[in-house]
């Protein structure tokens, strides 16, 4: 059967504008009567369906017209607009994140920090205050107290990696976790895993006397990485 260029918008739920534009563009075959109206054929009628389906997912008329040429296939089309979708969808994360933490807290200077620093900055950031307040202390340990923000954080994680980055820039707090490590090391001697009750109550009593902002920062991490809220050592 063949249909009018009226007749085809309708099948096709678009205007007879767009279907004499995209025929000029070449996406639609038509041929003329001998009055010189234009005809199109179930085929256009198949062809103007997709090419709404793809248009209403955002492809350009180009990338349209290499898949109905065969050029590109529906699926690989398909894979390279969802890995862009994807990467989009991160970045609105990033920064609905952002003015949500800016919205309730209007006056926080050090937010744009979030906006310029890469996840290279960042891993730099925490591998130099662990090396230099927790030196010695076994590589496992430093792969728990190590918060990696995500591409796509969540209002939540943006406020705790600006509590975090505030609290490891205080020299305060580097000198008291310099003093932990270095308590740790006379507690522990050669065998810093010994499973020895005195010991811990040694331990336990020196994380007492470091202030709560040791803990404050392991809520911290736990918040930025998603983990189990840590249990605060009591008694």
């Amino acid at each position: 059967m063949d249909h009018s260029i009226g007749a085809l918008a309708r099948l096709g739920g678009v205007s007879v504008k767009t279907v004499r534009h995209y025929s000029e563009l070449g996406l639609l075959a038509s041929y003329r009567t001998s009055a010189g109206h234009r005809r199109y054929d179930e085929t256009a009628v198949a062809r103007l369906r997709l090419i709404r389906t793809l248009r209403a997912l955002d492809l350009d008329l180009p990338t349209i017209s290499a898949v109905l040429r065969q050029e590109r296939s529906i699926a690989e089309v398909a894979a390279t607009h969802a890995d862009a979708l994807a990467i989009q969808l991160r970045t609105l994360q990033r920064q609905h994140a952002l003015l949500t933490v800016l919205a309730q807290h209007p006056h926080l200077e050090d937010l744009h920090l979030m906006t310029e620093q890469t996840a290279q900055d960042r891993r730099a950031l925490i591998t130099e205050f662990l090396e230099s307040t927790l030196h010695g202390v076994e590589p496992a340990v430093h792969a728990n107290l190590t918060p990696v923000l995500p591409d796509d954080p969540t209002p939540e994680q943006v406020s705790a990696w600006l509590e975090l980055t505030t609290l490891i820039a205080d020299e305060g707090f580097r000198t008291t976790i310099r003093n932990l490590a270095s308590g740790y090391h006379a507690l522990a001697g050669d065998d810093p895993l010994r499973p020895d009750p005195e010991y811990r109550s040694s331990l336990i009593a020196l994380r007492r006397h470091v202030d709560q902002r040791w803990d404050r920062y392991i809520e911290l991490v736990a918040v930025i990485n998603e983990w189990a809220p840590p249990l605060r050592i009591t008694g």
